[in-house]
Parts: C-alpha cells; sequence; structure tokens
C-alpha cells in the first residue's frame, strides 16, 4: 500500500462528523412528534445541523406545517405526488451539509444516543444503514408478523453478510456527493422496490457500505387490508422491473424454478380468494402469506 493512500485511509477512518442534513419524505402521515425527537437529539450534540421533511403532494397538510416554527427545521410541500425515489432526490438537492441521514416518516426513535451512534462511526464507508427493529405484540396483523418474523434478520452481522442486497431506505446515512451523483430512479413513481433496486445501483457504482446496529423502531402498521394492496402493488412494480432486479428478489427466483408456472398460475386463481380473506382475517399466516405473494406475483399480466 503506497503511503497516499494509507494516509487517506486512516484520516477517513478517523473522521468524525460535523455537519448532517436530516432528511424525511412523508406522504399522508403526521411527522411532528418524530421531527421534535431528532430535535431533541441533536440539541444534546455539537452538531451543525438541519431537518427538512418534504411532503410528497399529500391530501391534507395542516398536520405538519408546525415543523416550520421549530428551529433548524423545515417543512416543504411539493406540488404533486412523484413517488418516494424522486422525493428523496428532491430532499438530497435541497440539503446542505456533507452527511445525509434518510428516515421513514412513521418510525420512531427510542434510544437517546441515536444519532451519537451515527456521529461515532468511523467514516472509512460512503452509506451507513443503521436497522429497524418491531415493537409491541400485535398478532392479528400481517404487517406485524412479517416483520417480526424478519427482525432477526436485521442485526448488523446478518445485513453485512449481503450488504447491497439488505440495503432499506428505513433509516441510512450516505455522503451528498454520492447521493447527489447516484440518485435514485425516478421510474419507480409508486413506492416499493426502489430501495432493492438502488442497492443494485451501489453495487453497481462500488459504492462502500457499511450495516450498524443504530435501529429506528416500527410502532404502528396498517391494517391488514391496507396492507395486502400495498403488497400487491408492490409486487406490480416488481413485476415491471423484474429482468432489472434478477438476483435481487426471492420472489423472482422462486418464481423461475417453478416449473410449469402456468400449473401455479391456475391454482392461485382459484385460490386467491379465500387465501387474501385469511390474511385480512384476526389470524394471518405468514407462510400462506408468502404462498400469496408468489402466487400474486405469478399472475401478473403485461
Amino acid at each position: 500500500m503506497c503511503f497516499s493512500h494509507f494516509l487517506r485511509t486512516f484520516v477517513l477512518m478517523n473522521q468524525r462528523i460535523q455537519e448532517l442534513s436530516i432528511l424525511i419524505p412523508t406522504y399522508n402521515s403526521q411527522c411532528v412528534d418524530l421531527v421534535k425527537r431528532l430535535l431533541q437529539l441533536c440539541q444534546n450534540t455539537e452538531l451543525t445541523f438541519e431537518i427538512i421533511v418534504a411532503d410528497d403532494g399529500s391530501e391534507d397538510t395542516s398536520a405538519n406545517e408546525s415543523i416550520n416554527l421549530l428551529p433548524h427545521c423545515t417543512y416543504i410541500v411539493k406540488d404533486k405526488n412523484e413517488g418516494s425515489a424522486a422525493t428523496r432526490n428532491f430532499l438530497a438537492r435541497q440539503s446542505h451539509h456533507e452527511w445525509l441521514l434518510f428516515l421513514d416518516s412513521d418510525i420512531s426513535i427510542m434510544q437517546e444516543d441515536f444519532i451519537k451512534r451515527y456521529l461515532s462511526c468511523n467514516y472509512h464507508s460512503d452509506l451507513i444503514n443503521g436497522g429497524i427493529n418491531v415493537d409491541g405484540c400485535h398478532p392479528d396483523n400481517i404487517r406485524w408478523r412479517y416483520e417480526k418474523d424478519a427482525e432477526l434478520c436485521h442485526n448488523a452481522i446478518s445485513r453485512q453478510k449481503q450488504g447491497y442486497k439488505e440495503f432499506r431506505t428505513t433509516n441510512f446515512m450516505i455522503r451528498r456527493d454520492v447521493m447527489l451523483r447516484i440518485p435514485f430512479d425516478e421510474r419507480f413513481t409508486a413506492s416499493g422496490y426502489e430501495d432493492v433496486f438502488y442497492g443494485k445501483q451501489l453495487e453497481q457504482a462500488n459504492v462502500s457500505i457499511l450495516h450498524i446496529d443504530n435501529p429506528v423502531t416500527m410502532t404502528s402498521f396498517e391494517d391488514n387490508e391496507t396492507f395486502m394492496k400495498k403488497t400487491e402493488r408492490n409486487l406490480r412494480t416488481l413485476y415491471r422491473f423484474r429482468n432489472e432486479l434478477q438476483d435481487y428478489s426471492g420472489i423472482i427466483t422462486w418464481s423461475s424454478r417453478l416449473i410449469p408456472s402456468c400449473f401455479w398460475r391456475f391454482i392461485f386463481r382459484h385460490m386467491q380468494k379465500r387465501l387474501r380473506q385469511h390474511l385480512c382475517s384476526q389470524e394471518p399466516n405468514l407462510f400462506i402469506f408468502n404462498l400469496y405473494r408468489l402466487g400474486y406475483f405469478l399472475s401478473i399480466k403485461e
């Protein structure tokens, strides 16, 4: 290793962040409490910071307008709904600091050292993913069951093994110059799989990614009917980009192994209504949910 490369690596590994833009895309979600929590955590540091919330064309924005009254905070309402990919790109352009911390608007932050954990990292990576965990006990809720089942794989060690494939947009920090150079693909106009595709973009661009245990917490979960509609919408998005997401989606992998797939489509079409009724009931089953996802994906027509 040449001396200049060694010196640069040493500097990066011992660099400490001094400025941070916290960026929150939102749509039909009240996030004033989250902003106040972040404001409190940032004020307990020597950090120069800003918090920017971008509303992606919600029907009612009144619940979040008070954000503009908070110090270091800005609430921007976009003229029309363009999707979370475009909104994250918009937020990056609006930001002013070297590091960007992106958070979903419907999460909670439980630990008092959430910001400090990010600040204490060695910044030899271009992107740092903090992860998520799940709160409460809601066995009648399919979203809670799905996220709780996946929680064991949310720790940093597990995520780092497939760092790019495990990237999620819920809670991550990225260098501003990297984000501006590699924006989210705005063809993803509906939420769903834009983060999976972004993980692929990061890998292709050889962007260094580090997974750490600094989770945000999911405390609220949409009802089963709403979650099923969202799941079906996301699967239609996945189908649209199926050729580009090869090897990045378990559903695509499993669907390619089913021979003949026409048989599975036939079975699903006759069972879909009953399966969906079960998943919207008070006792949804994860195995049935995964079968439904696979069957729905196989049944999508061009």
